[in-house]
């Protein structure tokens, strides 16, 4: 995994959407935090309808580490996005619907705002335009919020189901 300053990875996101072969020369850059966030939503998604699923269950299907798992799963609960029960058979379940949660609700949370804007208007140089590239910030932020919110977790898990089953079947002697 390449690594670029303050603990960003380059991740393929667009290939969650896309698939690999489409998006392999896409890159969106996100913290490892929030990949790990998505990739703990998705496992709750898939897992939905069979009741808590702990901690363990989550870092080992997905391969996030334990201390980073926890944290995020707080976070969720805190959104209102994971609800956690105790006990023997406890664990975590997501607080909604699977379909209700969108990507770019996780991003948001674990990321802030889709795009990091540059100078505003008032902080244009001398001889520079203000707000030249404002508009190209707002429509790159309307464009990514069109993706990311139109993709709920139902729909990844229902695609990420399709591709497990198609993979399950496609071997070659």
């Amino acid at each position: 995994m390449e690594l670029f300053p303050g603990g960003f990875s380059k991740h393929c996101l667009p290939a969650l959407l896309v698939g690999r072969e489409q998006a392999e020369n896409f890159y969106v850059m996100i913290s490892n935090r929030c990949l790990y966030a998505l990739k703990a939503t998705l496992e709750l998604s898939l897992r939905h309808r069979n009741g808590p699923v702990t901690i363990g269950q989550i870092a080992e299907a997905q391969r996030i580490p334990v201390r980073f798992l926890e944290a995020i799963l707080r976070q969720l609960k805190q959104a209102g996005l994971a609800a956690s029960q105790r006990g023997k058979e406890g664990g975590y379940t997501l607080a909604r619907p699977p379909h209700e949660i969108t990507m770019g609700m996780i991003i948001r949370l674990f990321e802030g705002p889709l795009v990091a804007f540059g100078k505003t208007d008032g902080d244009a140089a001398d001889g520079e335009t203000p707000g030249v590239f404002d508009t190209v910030w707002k429509n790159a932020e309307a464009a990514l919020a069109a993706v990311y919110d139109a993709t709920d977790f139902g729909a990844l898990a229902d695609r990420e189901l399709n591709r497990a089953e198609i993979a399950a079947t496609n071997f070659t002697i």
